[in-house]
């Protein structure tokens, strides 16, 4: 074997499957981790309330619902039945479940779960189920306040509070198309922003968005269900034009007023991460500049809406991206942590609002993906950190006080943890990408006290490929993580094809050390005939620092190709890689990385499939699109620099483009115009749609899509 200068490959791992038979159909690779080949798992595992007792949801002695375990003790009892909670729905006159709800802890004793949009309070120790609250049918952005249990809602454009079963308040009264009030999708749900309204801790203010898009383009999809079809016409703010709206106001419960937050101008800034204080004094938004280079966390009076102060400022020559507000330490008001990049990995820092100096209490550790939370007590805080490659996810507390940092878990691979609100205990979920799913009670310093499950292996009766994690260096040095899966009946005295899967954007990491699932079993589905699967994260996705992801600013598709031909070269070092038969494969983001390779390093890929693919930045959207690569005006090399169609002319091969005729996020206007161009220059290429869907496609129209694209390698690779 030959090795290229320059290039490093580390084997991490490999699984090893001998003597079986069983292959996946196509509706198994991509539907199946949801049925027959699912991953056994504890549904709902939680902690009850600040307990050091926790719940799932499974099968227990021949009966099916809510199990109660203790960390102290192995003991563990099945605590509400499916067959009790409905008898009990049943005497209360109201409709049954299929299956046990999700549930919320409102103590120890009692939860709450939502039914066909009712609000339902189950008592445990008096066996009791009441109805609380409710939403209409067409109710939607539905949020809870847990203390007074009223809910906040939209309908259409306007907001609404239903304050007990059949009393609700209107808060809003707009009608002009273009404002909305209340809905999550705000600033096209960038800068962490998953809902539209934020109750006060005591529920007695409802913060909520007023968007204004009226000033945005609107933009048309065509649907096809009515004769003939009609356009619907969606708002969409593409880079360099004009973006939406956003303000903050306060609805006060008690006197029915409305105040606007004074957030002034530019008005087409963006207002993120809205957080109230644990006492109701003051709400806190991060204002980010439409440049996306200039954050500020500013502290606003919600009874006149007025501006107080700027608690604390960021700039970056790139982007700053905001993705939490601050995290006050429980009931404190005046100390919160706060996530930052300032350092060049994402990490935690006390602020002190009496005016002491920022402590960083993470620093020396990777970037932390995941804020826990904070003990009881409010001396701890718990938290995920990537591993320094970026392939685990581990578990660690800091003491807030002396920055002392203690690792929690320890096996190779990712964790998902939740601790006890005391501490003292932690549920882990584990996997890597040999072992399924191992679900653990950790104790204090992380020490396994007993296995709640070991998942089997769905794929244990199924030739599957052999796995290999590795490490390829790239020219400037940098070590890249990829994984390469190799065919079922893998011999090393054959050649193989190739199929390259890429994403290769911003928070598209695709190698991290745990379980493949998902439609991702198509890769398996793959290797079962004949093909080798690789994928390379390359520079400009997430979890490597903060100078590993902004290497893409203002030129996207340089850098990352450039990786990619990294993989590309140790690939073809390969004995038993047939480097004439090599293919790429990408959705999205994947598909402009798809067509960027084809066409920028033409003569590599023989066959290429794109599917939802940006074709040219100008086409993409106000939030992402800038913060990547500016505006086409400020920025006007960059765009020509990333724009497919300039690379027309080097299309060779076979390439099958596939689009929703929908899509919302990237507009069909983008593959329909790079067909355009590639006839206008004689190019051929296959396209193809799918009426009525959107950006991706689900069910089994994502089987069909598989199919489609399973078809074309097979015919041209």
């Amino acid at each position: 074997m030959r090795w290229n200068r320059g290039m490093i490959i580390v084997l991490v791992f490999s699984t090893i499957v001998f003597g079986q038979q069983k292959m996946l159909t196509m509706k198994e690779a991509i539907l199946g981790s949801y049925k027959n080949l699912k991953v056994a798992n504890l549904k709902q595992l939680q902690w009850i309330a600040d307990s050091d007792q926790f719940c799932y949801v499974d099968s227990l002695n021949g009966q099916y619902g809510l199990i109660r375990g203790g960390a102290a003790d192995s003991n563990e009892e099945m605590w509400l039945s499916l067959d009790s909670l409905n008898s009990r729905l049943q005497a209360a006159a109201q409709d049954t479940v299929r299956k046990f709800p999700r549930i919320q802890w409102l103590d120890r004793h009692s939860f709450l779960f939502f039914n066909n949009k009712k609000l339902f309070l189950y008592d445990l120790d008096q066996q009791r189920v009441w109805l609380k609250n409710g939403v209409p049918e067409k109710a939607e952005n539905i949020d809870l306040q847990k203390q007074t249990l009223r809910l906040a809602f939209t309908s259409g454009q306007n907001l609404y509070i239903s304050t007990g079963v059949d009393k609700i308040v209107q808060v809003t009264h707009d009608s002009l198309d273009g404002i909305s009030n209340g809905s999550n999708s705000v600033h096209r749900n960038e800068f962490g922003i998953t809902r539209g309204t934020f109750w006060s801790p005591k529920g007695n203010y409802l913060a909520y968005y007023h968007l204004d898009r009226r000033m945005v383009t609107r933009y048309p999809l065509v649907d096809l269900d009515t004769r003939p079809a009609h356009l619907r016409m969606i708002r969409y703010p593409m880079t360099g034009m004009t973006s939406e709206q956003a303000r903050v106001a306060i609805y006060h419960y008690q006197t029915g007023s409305v105040t606007y937050l004074q957030s002034g101008q530019p008005a087409d800034h963006y207002l993120t991460n809205i957080t109230w204080s644990p006492d109701e004094k003051y709400i806190y938004v991060v204002e980010l500049n439409r440049d996306q280079n200039h954050l500020r966390l500013i502290q606003y009076d919600p009874l006149s809406g007025k501006p107080l102060r700027t608690i604390l400022e960021e700039r970056n020559d790139k982007w700053v991206e905001p993705e939490h507000g601050p995290l006050f330490i429980n009931q404190d008001e005046k100390r919160f942590l706060w996530f930052s990049h300032r350092d060049g990995f994402n990490h935690l820092y006390l602020y002190d609002l009496s005016g002491k100096h920022p402590k960083a209490l993470t620093k020396g550790l990777p970037d932390i993906t995941r804020f826990l939370q904070f003990d009881k007590s409010g001396k701890y805080a718990f938290f995920i950190a990537a591993s320094p490659d970026g392939l685990q996810r581990q578990a660690y507390r800091v003491k807030i006080s002396g920055r002392k940092i203690r690792k929690i878990t320890s096996q190779q691979g990712v964790h998902r943890v939740k601790p006890s609100k005391v501490g003292s205990y932690f549920l882990d979920t584990f996997s890597n990408h040999t072992t399924p799913r191992i679900i653990s009670l950790l104790g204090r310093r992380g020490k396994v006290k007993r296995i709640l499950l070991t998942a089997k292996n769905p794929l244990s009766a199924y030739k599957t490929g052999k796995i290999n994690l590795i490490k390829i260096k790239n020219p400037q040095g940098t070590l890249l993580n990829g994984r390469i899966i190799l065919p079922a009946d893998f011999d090393p005295h054959k050649k193989y094809p190739v199929i390259v899967y890429v994403y290769g954007g911003p928070h598209g990491q695709m190698i991290t050390d745990s379980w493949i699932s998902g439609w991702r079993l198509w890769f398996q589905y793959m290797a079962e005939r004949g093909y080798i699967i690789f994928t390379l994260d390359n520079r400009g996705t997430n979890a490597r620092g903060l100078a590993f992801e902004q290497a893409i600013f203002r030129h996207l598709g340089t850098v990352e190709v450039a990786d990619q031909m990294a993989g590309v070269r140790y690939l073809k070092s390969l004995s038993y890689v047939d480097s004439t038969r090599m293919g790429v494969h990408g959705w999205s983001y994947g598909g402009f990385m798809t067509i960027s390779m084809l066409t920028r390093r033409p003569g590599i890929f023989k066959v290429a499939v794109a599917g939802g693919p940006v074709t040219d930045w100008r086409y993409y959207e106000v939030m992402y699109g800038e913060r990547y690569m500016d505006t086409p005006q400020s920025n006007p090399d960059g765009y020509k620099e990333a724009s497919l169609f300039n690379y027309i002319d080097n299309l060779k091969g076979n390439l099958l483009i596939i689009h929703g005729t929908v899509d919302p996020v990237v507009v069909w206007q983008n593959s329909l115009l790079y067909l355009r161009k590639a006839i206008d220059k004689g190019k051929q290429l296959d396209y193809f749609v799918y009426p009525g869907d959107e950006h991706n496609m689900r069910g089994k129209d994502r089987v069909h899509l598989y199919q489609k694209i399973t078809d074309y390698f097979k015919l041209h690779l």
